[in-house]
């Protein structure tokens, strides 16, 4: 499943804001590497979401499944110490996408072909 321009930023502007509030703020990231970090995150996102798609998967599972893989690339960006990340931001960060992706769900339902 291709998706379109507005599709891919409108997910890069949800994982950066929320990547902005929890590593950046908490974890005292530079927002140039939080937000460069975000563009394989929105990649990873949206790779996800054509797999929900297909798989037919709840939405709300997959909504905290994304942010769950969210942390964990950025727990694996973390490694080589480019970014610096605490369990409790990844934590909250996790929590943070998920819930943002679930308000997305629920105010921009997914059209159906």
């Amino acid at each position: 499943m291709l998706f379109d321009k507005s599709h891919f930023l409108g997910k890069f502007a949800l994982l950066g804001i929320t990547a902005l509030l929890t590593l950046a703020l908490f974890d005292s990231n530079a927002w140039w590497k939080v937000l460069l970090w975000a563009i394989p995150a929105t990649l990873l996102n949206l790779y996800l979401t054509g797999m929900t798609i297909q798989a037919s998967l709840s939405p709300k599972v997959m909504a905290f499944a994304q942010g769950i893989a969210a942390a964990l690339f950025a727990y694996l960006v973390s490694l080589p110490m480019i970014l610096r990340t605490t369990f409790g931001t990844l934590v909250g960060f996790a929590l943070l996408v998920g819930v943002a992706e679930l308000l997305v769900m629920r105010f921009y339902p997914q059209k159906t072909p």
